[in-house]
């Protein structure tokens, strides 16, 4: 008789293509859409940085309620008002006419990236698996990265065949038919609620679990509390590096296209430039998601960062004319999407790491303060220096600088909740 496959892995069906749809499209297309809304629009490139730094701090307001809610409640009760909003703004978005109305729909983009996308999926994780929590980890941050791969080309077919006001209205709808279903029947809050014990884990199954009590977090989760972890240098250095890596990652991520279009490259080359730097990405959160299981992750962050330096650094040096486009392109997608994928994977893993599931909602909650803080700002940044420069070189450079910082900053975290370390800590605070 076949074994019975483990519901975790259903939920890591579940969270990959919710995460495919809603940050995928949420996450990515804003660059596709940047310069065909500049060149219809009076709106500069810097307005329009706006929108997407205003996603970010609605994402930056909404994370530490939606990690309280996650965490009280369940993910459903965060994800499914969440999806709705998000399918909605897209809607509204094809019909916008003043950038007021812009602004306030990526607003209610913000606040549904926040409830749908890293932190329910990462929560729901480190809740169902222990022991391969690390290549589960990896296969949901995969889904971005393809979110990505995907939705970048169908985006731009979808605004150079119908115009940009039809193509945000068919992402919306995308949106709503993928991820509603997957959340409303499949997404449940922990192993405990249907009477199963955590992958890998020495946690028996909790008898009265039953679909009931879907929507109840798991009891006897091992960890720090949230007012614990803010004690340990380790919190603060996660913190900092969180921020220095969402600066740059979020500017960069928004401003490539644009940057390679005002290069003459065609919006269809430089979209599957994109595309394909994070295809790339999508292999190497797989592969660190793996191998990160027999090693301190932290390390693994670190070298990601400085790689993504150095990309950022060739860049410019294209943009000079002193690098050809052949390796520019290459080094791109392989460096860049390499060290994209480590760190997209590596980061949960470090905060699981660092102080344990217990409370791994709150943390990451409150860890997307700094984070939406830097994407928010890195976004508009670039949008600003851009206007005033009239190009990237400075921004990239300014970009790569920030990346060091981030790799040096989280290699300070110390991981507590490995064994040898976690000992010393007990010792340490009685």
């Amino acid at each position: 008789m076949p074994k019975k496959i483990y519901y975790g892995w259903w939920i890591v069906f579940a969270s990959f293509w919710t995460l495919f749809v809603c940050a995928g499209i949420g996450f990515s297309t804003l660059a596709v859409f940047l310069k065909f809304i500049e060149q219809d629009t009076s709106w500069d490139r810097y307005v329009l940085s706006i929108a997407g730094g205003i996603s970010a701090l609605a994402a930056l307001f909404c994370a530490p309620l939606v990690g309280y809610v996650i965490d009280r409640f369940g993910p459903r009760v965060a994800m499914i008002p969440g999806a709705v909003i998000l399918s909605l703004s897209f809607l509204l978005l094809g019909g916008v006419e003043t950038k007021y109305q812009l602004y306030m729909l990526y607003f209610g983009v913000g606040i549904g990236m926040a409830a749908t996308t890293i932190l329910p999926a990462q929560t729901l994780v480190s809740r169902w698996f222990d022991r391969k929590r690390g290549r589960a980890m990896g296969l949901i941050s995969v889904a971005i990265g393809l979110g990505t791969v995907i939705w970048i080309p169908v985006s731009t077919h979808l605004v150079e065949e119908f115009g940009w006001r039809s193509a945000y209205r068919t992402l919306g709808v995308a949106i709503a038919v993928v991820s509603l279903p997957l959340i409303v029947f499949i997404v449940r809050a922990s192993p405990a609620t249907l009477g199963l014990a955590v992958e890998g884990g020495n946690d028996s199954p909790n008898e009265n679990g039953s679909r009931d009590a879907d929507d109840a977090a798991a009891p006897g989760e091992t960890g720090l509390l949230l007012k614990e972890a803010f004690r340990t240098p380790s919190f603060w250095f996660i913190a900092c590096a969180t921020f220095f890596v969402a600066v740059p990652s979020s500017g960069f991520g928004l401003h490539l296209i644009a940057f390679l279009r005002d290069l003459d490259m065609s919006a269809t080359r430089a979209g599957l430039v994109w595309s394909f730097t994070m295809g790339v990405s999508i292999v190497g959160r797989f592969f660190f998601g793996w191998i990160s299981e027999q090693y301190q992750k932290r390390y693994f962050a670190a070298v990601a960062n400085s790689i993504r330096a150095l990309t950022l650094l060739i860049l410019v040096l294209f943009a000079l004319n002193m690098v050809p486009v052949a390796v520019a392109v290459v080094q791109l997608a392989l460096l860049y999407g390499l060290g994209n994928g480590c760190n997209a994977v590596m980061n949960p893993l470090i905060v699981g790491e660092t102080f344990g599931v217990k409370s791994f909602g709150k943390i990451m909650g409150v860890l997307g303060v700094p984070f939406t803080a830097g994407m928010a700002l890195g976004q508009v940044a670039g949008g600003r220096l851009y206007v005033m420069m009239g190009n990237y070189n400075a921004v990239f450079a300014i970009f790569a600088i920030l990346f060091i910082c981030a790799g040096i900053s989280i290699s300070f975290a110390r991981p507590l909740f490995l064994d040898k370390t976690r000992v010393a800590f007990e010792q340490d605070t009685g």
